[in-house]
């Protein structure tokens, strides 16, 4: 028998050393002997005892019941009641209170001896049980369990904590029943619990379960069906949370579908860093099996590993645990692709790496795609040649290796004559196929070293280089002038083409990439001027005629804000009386450098630059401006006569423009006269189609400098102008001989007969004017009549008209 440490607790002494004396005997110890409440809990306190024996009556206002209460109720004592009698109310108090044991007064030795034994045996059952529950406990916490049990009886689902935690406060943890339950599971797997739940003996079941915030959560229930009496079932069981689970399942299964499905081939490396498995794409990429590879390291059959690439075990050691570069793969047949590798560490829970991930791409398309670039980088797509940015590049080597071997290179600057026509003709395609038929036939006349180059349009540049004398240039420029001596056959059209060919020299004519191709350039320009298919190398005074275009160019952007154009006026004289009757407005360029300059010296840039709708529109406008003035304060109605260039009259806009002008100023359209060249009449059908136009809205046109260029007959006949004016060096050679009078003659014969207008220009003399007279021509002009002016210099009152004969003009206010 278990010797107890046993406290007793009685009030009346005899008794309490009676027991004492007993409990002795029986192999136990008594520690102590209290007499009422207050004392025997402070005794359990001080003590420590393994057994009560407790009087239920004892002295004071708590009895012995409320004692084992309070005793139990902290140190889970097992209590043993005595006492002599007790009333029913006493028993049921007692029974409540949970004792250890009941014994009557007085009592025997053995009856005491059982009853503490049956206490001590019922005390260790339940510490073993109590042990057992917080075991229990702490593994369901640990494996994080919910424990839940369902009674069919009573239709209840009951759970602890864990259970309705899971569920998300989905069922009440007081009272719910299995529909409520099933009608938390997702339609589809709500079937399968049930029947789990009531045909199954012991189940294992996962289905998703909504939660309060409308998702569904993974969750495994697991159980056993247990019949009892009467046929009555209960399942009793538990409940875990698998989503992350099933996450991390689904991510696998992805994994391994990424891994089977990829473009890209995986190689999967051990800790050594061989393989051990490889996917379908690494086989179709390289054309390995698996069972020829597993087992070897990469770089054995299939990489070209470089000095510098990282080892794996250096990748390891990685913070990042990875790392990107190029390799060259080898195939099985033995051909090579460009590939792009990427190699990841995977890692054990202790942070050792245990895995390599060694991914390949094939980046051959790539590598073909950057050398496309490259090419089209440099080189002109239509002709293959190279481009601006090339040629750049090209000069720069070139001019580098000159210097250091002391030999010389050409640039030939090649400009193809009146291919505009061609293009604007027969359209953009026969244009392109033009370009590349000169293009062929420039590369043909080159050495394999030499450099074609297209700028763009209809311009090349040729880079010879290794000359061993600076003339050699000029030879290769006269061989690419040629081959353009054969006529280009393109869908059934002949054409003749030519070049204009600047050709410039390193060292010599520049010394940088900009001064030679600008020598060339402006070699090219002195070519065109001089005629179709020739060819000019560069000199000093190209230089000169180079740098005062340029300086003309440059400083035309922006003429017109800055009001550097003035016009100038000369007067228009009616030869019957003397009667000044309009001006014809000259356009002057107050150059910032230069001084005063006259339309032949820019106007010719202005063209080319795109200026000259801007400078021409200014020219009108300001003549319709000062005429209207003068018509608003002098007497009668003068004219003004505006010349304009070849480009501003091919304008589509051109009428247009001048409509504008005439409406701004309120100027009735016959006081304006247009002036053309015949040359700008060689385009008959473009030139008779604005002339009408013009003649539409009531403007006049005149053909200025007639006869100087190339007169016809045919077309002053078919084209609607409506006057002529004979250039001055027929009027200057007057008197002269009876041939330079005859010419005259028949000008105004020809113009009479044509009912046409004339005007003489360039009167110097009143024998000149006399003359012209006699000969019936209407209207003159010239310095014997007056220099053209501007509109401020004409003086309030008379304005001389040689002769005699004097014009009042008042001079309009400021």
């Amino acid at each position: 028998m278990h010797a107890e440490h046993i406290l007793i607790v009685e009030d009346e002494p005899v008794v309490a050393l009676d027991l004492q004396h007993t409990l002795v005997e029986l192999g136990h110890r008594v520690c102590g002997i209290r007499s009422n409440f207050t004392q025997a809990l402070s005794a359990v306190s001080q003590l420590e005892p393994t057994l009560v024996l407790m009087d239920i009556h004892l002295d004071g206002a708590e009895d012995g019941i409320d004692a084992c209460k309070a005793i139990y109720q902290r140190w889970k004592l097992p209590v043993i009641f005595l006492t002599a009698y007790a009333d029913d109310n006493t028993v049921r108090r007692a029974i409540a209170s949970k004792p250890f044991g009941y014994v009557m007064k007085p009592f025997g030795a053995k009856e005491l001896a059982a009853v503490i034994q049956v206490a001590r045996s019922r005390h260790d059952a339940e510490i073993a049980l109590e042990k057992s529950e917080e075991r229990l406990s702490i593994a369901l916490q640990a494996a994080d369990l919910g424990i839940w049990e369902w009674e069919e009886q009573l239709d209840t689902v009951k759970g602890d904590e864990r259970f309705h935690r899971m569920w998300d406060s989905a069922l009440s943890p007081f009272q719910a029943n299995l529909l409520t339950m099933l009608e938390c599971i997702h339609p589809d797997d709500r079937a399968n619990v049930q029947q789990a739940l009531t045909k199954s003996d012991v189940f294992n079941c996962s289905f998703r379960a909504l939660r309060s915030n409308g998702d569904y959560a993974w969750l495994e229930m697991v159980g056993k069906l247990h019949v009892g009496h009467g046929r009555k079932q209960t399942v009793i069981g538990a409940l875990r949370d698998i989503t992350l689970r099933k996450l991390a399942e689904e991510n696998l299964r992805q994994a391994s579908v990424v891994f089977s499905t990829t473009a890209e081939g995986i190689m999967i490396l051990d800790e050594a860093g061989k393989v051990s498995s490889i996917n379908p794409a690494l086989t179709r990429l390289t054309g390995y099996p698996q069972e020829e590879i597993l087992g070897y390291y990469p770089s054995e059959i299939l990489l070209g590993r470089r000095d510098n690439d990282p080892t794996y075990q250096d990748i390891a050691a990685m913070p990042e645990g990875y790392w990107s570069g190029e390799v060259a793969c080898k195939c099985r047949d033995g051909r090579l692709f460009p590939a792009l590798q990427h190699i990841c560490v995977v890692r054990d829970e202790t942070g050792k790496a245990k895995q390599y991930v060694h991914a390949i791409s094939d980046i051959s398309f790539i590598r073909e795609a950057q050398r496309q670039l490259a090419h089209l980088a440099y080189h002109d797509p239509l002709t293959g040649l190279g481009n601006r940015y090339l040629l750049d590049q090209r000069l720069e080597t070139e001019i580098q290796q000159t210097l250091n071997a002391e030999n010389h290179f050409a640039v030939i600057f090649v400009d193809l004559d009146e291919f505009k026509a061609i293009n604007d003709t027969m359209g953009h395609h026969v244009g392109d196929r033009v370009i590349q038929e000169a293009a062929m036939r420039i590369v043909r006349q080159i050495r394999r070293h030499d450099e074609a180059i297209r700028l763009g349009g209809d311009e090349f540049v040729v880079i010879v280089s290794s000359l061993n004398h600076p003339s050699e240039g000029l030879l290769v420029a006269e061989k690419i002038l040629k081959s353009f001596a054969e006529p280009v056959v393109i869908e059934d059209h002949h054409f003749v083409i030519s070049a204009s060919i600047g050709v410039a020299k390193f060292p010599g004519d520049g010394n940088s990439i900009h001064e030679i191709l600008g020598a060339a350039d402006s070699a090219m320009y002195e070519a065109k001027r001089c005629g179709k298919g020739k060819i000019c190398a560069y000199s000093s005074n190209l230089r000169d005629k180079s740098g005062t275009r340029l300086n003309i160019e440059q400083n035309l952007y922006g003429a017109v804000e800055r009001n550097e154009f003035e016009l100038f006026y000369q007067p228009i004289i009616d030869l019957a009386d003397f009667r000044l009757i309009g001006f014809e407005a000259l356009l002057r360029w107050n150059h910032p450098a230069s001084g005063l300059l006259e339309p032949g010296q820019f106007v010719h840039v202005a063209e080319e630059v795109g200026f000259i709708d801007c400078i021409g529109n200014w020219v009108v406008a300001e003549a319709l401006k000062q005429l209207n003035s003068w018509n608003e304060v002098g007497q009668g109605q003068l004219f003004m006569a505006v010349n304009v260039s070849a480009g501003q009259f091919k304008n589509e806009q051109f009428t247009r423009q001048i409509q504008d002008a005439l409406d701004t100023y309120q100027l009735p359209p016959h006081l304006l006269e247009i002036e053309i060249t015949e040359a700008m009449l060689q385009d008959f059908h473009q030139s008779r189609k604005v002339v009408n136009s013009l003649r539409e809205i009531g403007v006049r046109v005149a053909i200025d400098d007639f006869g100087a260029g190339y007169s016809s007959m045919a077309l002053l006949k078919h084209l609607p102008v409506s006057r002529i004016k004979i250039d001055r060096s027929f009027v200057i050679a007057l008197p002269g001989a009876e041939r330079d009078l005859g010419m005259v003659a028949a000008i105004m014969q020809m113009a009479k007969s044509l009912d046409l207008d004339v005007t003489a220009e360039g009167i110097e003399t009143a024998e000149q004017a006399r003359i012209l007279s006699e000969l019936g021509c209407q209207t003159i002009q010239g310095y014997y009549f007056g220099h053209p002016m501007g509109a401020y210099d004409y003086s309030n009152g008379w304005i001389s008209l040689g002769m005699g004969k004097n014009y009042f003009l008042p001079r309009p206010g400021r």
